[in-house]
């Protein structure tokens, strides 16, 4: 039974509960089998705002007005950074990755197919789970054309992937053979918008997933 307490300014403590209330309450911990002597007491530090514990055995813990304070600030940068990032464009290299998930009890068991930047940082494809999906894929479909074994016969989504993997083999994932191409796309406030064209893998052993457009581009370096 964990407890969270909001400090007040009332005489009669900081639970706020008159006499009466604090002897029901006691009464009741008693019956339910506690014994309240060995209850940690709640002596308040001056800058605590509110106080919680993991059961009432447990050592008080307190919430200060200096990480009050703290909260505030970090939420005012994260709205901050969002602003900042909505309006940003850049054209970034990402990889298109297909692989297999195992699931958890055979939920998301499967082949997915996700971008992914130079540090494997997810960015959404369109999809419900963040996958490629709509626009996006048509247009990677499009870019990396994967030859299909029965012309007369529409390629489905499922054979496009396990073909993707096969001709373009990097690596393995969880045990599996994965499949990794890189494009170049258009990112707006941190959102995929265009995939530009494909590029190719880089030759050497680098933390860039692929070379820039221009020479004149510092590697690694975002285009404005």
């Amino acid at each position: 039974m964990s407890t969270y307490i909001r400090r007040c300014g009332w005489d009669e403590g900081p639970l706020c509960l008159s006499p009466e209330q604090r002897r029901r309450a006691e009464n009741h911990l008693r019956t339910a089998g506690y014994d309240i002597d060995r209850f940690s007491k709640l002596v308040w530090p001056d800058d605590a705002v509110a106080a919680s514990r993991e059961h009432p055995y447990a050592p008080w813990k307190f919430t200060l007005k200096s990480d009050v304070r703290a909260a505030k600030i970090k939420r005012m940068n994260e709205r901050l950074w969002v602003k900042r990032e909505q309006g940003r464009t850049a054209v970034k290299c990402l990889y298109v990755w297909v692989f297999y998930c195992p699931g958890i009890s055979g939920i998301f068991e499967g082949l997915w197919t996700y971008l992914v930047g130079i540090g494997n940082e997810q960015y959404h494809g369109g999809g419900k789970k963040g996958d490629l999906e709509g626009k996006l894929l048509d247009r990677v479909k499009a870019l990396l054309p994967i030859e299909n074994p029965r012309p007369l016969i529409p390629l489905h989504h499922q054979d496009w992937m396990r073909l993707f993997v096969k001709k373009y083999e990097r690596g393995k994932w969880c045990g599996r053979v994965q499949g990794k191409a890189a494009v170049r796309a258009r990112i707006v406030g941190g959102q995929v918008r265009e995939i530009i064209e494909s590029v190719e893998w880089p030759r050497t052993r680098s933390t860039l997933p692929c070379p820039p457009r221009r020479a004149s581009l510092p590697a690694g370096r975002d285009e404005d």
